[in-house]
């Protein structure tokens, strides 16, 4: 005998119906079972003991959430004269900034092949070389990149740190390469020059996000190992 003898079509399509959705609840329950729930546990298992720590200045370009933590800072307008040009004090600065923030991708040197870099695609730009800048050499195109970013690749945009900080950054990126970068672009400056010196700025406080995470992650711990309030009848 066959099931055809005993059930109607529309049965027999309820029936396979309902057959399928018991599969569907299977397999569902046996994902969350073998992915999640061990997932979950380990999480709260490795959580007390291996708090996360944030970690300042050292992924740059691949995690820009882990800027180093600021306090809010009143910046007045930049002459232009002090940072149009490179003098000692800012290619000092910009030398601090270029190690804490860049080196890991693009390498002491700048000829991109820092550590961190080396996954990246596309790879690192080579400061050293005249050769596919997506902007331009000049230094207010490299101003532009570290304002803005390049879209589609790892390099993001460092506006959270000072206009003065980024010139610095923009003056010691350009003395990496050896090769002739070209005249600026009276415009471009004037523009750039004007900005200084017109417009201040306001950096506010900032704060990883592995950092707040790790303090939220002790904040809980705390909260877990206090006493429950007592209930008022």
């Amino acid at each position: 005998m066959k099931i055809n003898d005993y059930l109607s079509a529309d049965e027999r399509k309820r029936l396979l119906t309902a057959f399928l959705l018991v599969l569907g609840f299977i397999f569902i329950a046996a994902f969350f079972g073998f992915t999640i729930v061990p997932g979950l546990r380990y999480q709260a298992h490795t959580l007390p003991d291996a708090p996360i720590q944030a970690v300042q200045g050292e992924t740059g370009w691949l995690d820009p959430t882990d800027y180093p933590a600021m306090a809010r800072e009143v910046i007045p307008p930049i002459d232009p004269a002090t940072v149009m040009t490179p003098n000692a004090a800012l290619m000092t600065r910009g030398k601090a900034l270029y190690a804490q923030n860049c080196a890991t991708c693009h390498g002491p040197e700048g000829k991109g092949d820092g550590a961190a870099g080396k996954g990246l695609n596309p790879k690192p730009r080579n400061f050293t070389e005249n050769a596919a800048w997506k902007n331009g050499t000049h230094l207010e195109s490299i101003y532009k990149t570290l304002d803005e970013g390049i879209k589609g690749s790892s390099m993001v945009s460092y506006n959270y740190l000072s206009k003065r900080d980024r010139m610095a950054l923009a003056h010691v990126v350009q003395s990496l390469g050896a090769f002739d970068h070209g005249a600026n672009d009276p415009k471009a400056m004037a523009a750039l020059e004007k900005l200084f010196a017109s417009a201040g700025e306001v950096i506010p406080n900032r704060i990883p996000v592995r950092r707040a995470v790790t303090v939220l992650c002790q904040e809980y711990e705390a909260s877990r190992h206090q006493a429950p309030a007592s209930t008022i009848r």
